[in-house]
């Protein structure tokens, strides 16, 4: 009665869609990029000075509560981008990494495909942003807050980063850095203001912030995932130099 109600091409619309949503992949994936930085900014041996990185979460789950608890270990993940392939390295169990030493390059406005092969081939296609006009204070107070605000920008989501120039230290990175922060992330309301605390920046010195617009991938890109869990987001980091006073 339901194929004679709503026609067999319908009905296989609507089994298709059921088993993408039903569908037990879960990939949660971060591709970021790096600008060229200001005249004058060294990163020193900060991985960020590596350039971009990809990360590649993987888990066998049927809900938002197992994806701690089913990591993916048997699959190879390659990133596709404008004339490059790279293979991402396995770094822990349900875990693939990659950054500038593997090759990794950022390139605005292009397709970026995040592909899986494990039984088959599955993936997330993105269409790169361009990094956020920024407007940082040049100094601030040691102790201060400091508020990154991209409102009105076309972006999902924000990061930040921020690397002590001294020694090279990341002293605050909101970066995901597990599957479950990655889906909070990638499924969260978007918020484009942020605040750095201002226990950051307890010592005074030199700083370089780094702020990543995020845009999240368009679910209709997604391929052999489970739609309602996995996501793709990606940006690129523009970096300012900032001077923390007594």
């Amino acid at each position: 009665m339901i194929l004679l109600l709503l026609g067999c091409a319908d009905f296989l619309a609507i089994a298709e869609a059921f088993d993408d949503l039903t569908n037990p992949l879960v990939v949660q994936a971060s591709y970021l990029g790096v600008e060229p930085l200001p005249e004058g900014l060294d990163l020193g041996e900060n991985t960020w000075a590596n350039g971009g990185a990809a990360h590649v979460l993987m888990a066998d789950a049927g809900s938002v509560d197992d994806l701690e608890n089913a990591p993916i270990t048997d699959a190879s993940v390659v990133l596709e981008g404008p004339g490059t392939t790279v293979p991402m390295r396995s770094d822990a169990a349900g875990s693939w990494v990659a950054d500038g030493t593997d090759g990794l390059a950022w390139s605005p406005g292009d397709d970026a495909s995040v592909t899986v092969t494990r039984d088959g081939e599955h993936s997330l296609t993105l269409t790169t942003p361009e990094a956020p006009d920024l407007d940082i204070p040049e100094q601030i107070a040691s102790g201060d807050v400091l508020i990154i605000d991209l409102e009105g920008q076309e972006f999902d989501n924000v990061l930040v980063t921020v690397v002590r120039l001294a020694d090279g230290v990341t002293v605050y990175d909101s970066t995901p850095t597990d599957i479950t922060a990655l889906y909070k992330l990638t499924h969260s309301a978007g918020e484009l203001t942020t605040e750095v605390p201002g226990s950051v920046f307890s010592e005074p010195g030199a700083y370089a912030v780094g702020v990543a617009g995020l845009v999240n991938a368009d679910p209709e890109e997604y391929e052999g995932v489970n739609l309602a869990l996995s996501a793709l987001t990606g940006g690129s980091l523009q970096f300012a130099g900032l001077a923390v006073g007594p």
